[in-house]
């Protein structure tokens, strides 16, 4: 980012476009639940799924695409600093907690403290996103859609700022098995989840938008890739 873009730096190597950068109302829980989704048995316990099926997906993303990728609510990147490290493709990384943001930070960066020349960790609001309409090439976003009540206008946005022709990667959990859904459920009393959807409304929020798409099903989590359409 140069210093003529509409964002300033608030932390070493990090940047935001937020009038108010006061902490994220989950900052002070972010390094337990980090700890917690790197967890073999947590994800398989609530999701039955593995830190494998996440990264073999993500990896469609962040290392099978070329050009420009925006991660939406890219958290702390317990499941893809790896592949960020990895990849060739200019990426900015995106999320409303500053305290994820620095999570992520210390996760990318090499001795001294300095983080790739290619990845760039931005405060920012997902449903107002600092980009004109078609500037990425590849949007994604891992685990995220589940955490609103407004997942349409979230999709959409992420959507708006897809190129035509672009890909996009998302996946979701969902109230597949009694346990996922017992546990979303009482995330959502206490305003840690949104609205807990099954398997074919979450795949709703990406009918009759511009977009082809797939998807497959692993435990409790839906995986949807698409193609925005020229």
């Amino acid at each position: 980012m140069s210093q003529t873009d509409p964002f300033r730096q608030i932390t070493r190597g990090i940047y935001t476009c937020l009038e108010n950068t006061a902490g994220a109302s989950y900052d002070f829980k972010a390094g337990y639940y980090e700890r917690l989704v790197s967890t073999h048995w947590f994800n398989r316990f609530f999701w039955d799924t593995s830190r494998n099926d996440y990264q073999e997906f993500a990896a469609k993303a962040i290392l099978r695409t070329s050009g420009t990728v925006l991660d939406i609510g890219c958290g702390g990147l317990a499941q893809t600093s790896r592949l960020y490290r990895a990849t060739g493709n200019d990426c900015i990384l995106l999320d409303r907690s500053l305290e994820m943001l620095k999570i992520a930070r210390a996760r990318l960066s090499a001795e001294g403290g300095q983080l790739p020349s290619h990845l760039q960790l931005l405060q920012g609001n997902a449903f107002h996103l600092p980009f004109p309409d078609n500037t990425f090439d590849t949007v994604c976003s891992f685990g995220t859609i589940h955490l609103f009540d407004n997942k349409l206008a979230f999709v959409d946005e992420a959507l708006r700022v897809l190129k035509p022709g672009g890909r996009c990667y998302f996946y979701s959990m969902t109230n597949e098995r009694k346990i996922s859904r017992l546990f979303m459920s009482s995330l959502r009393l206490i305003h840690e989840f949104g609205e807990v959807y099954s398997v074919a409304q979450t795949l709703s929020l990406f009918r009759e938008r511009p977009l082809r798409f797939k998807s497959h099903v692993i435990g409790s989590t839906v995986f949807i890739e698409g193609q925005k359409m020229k």
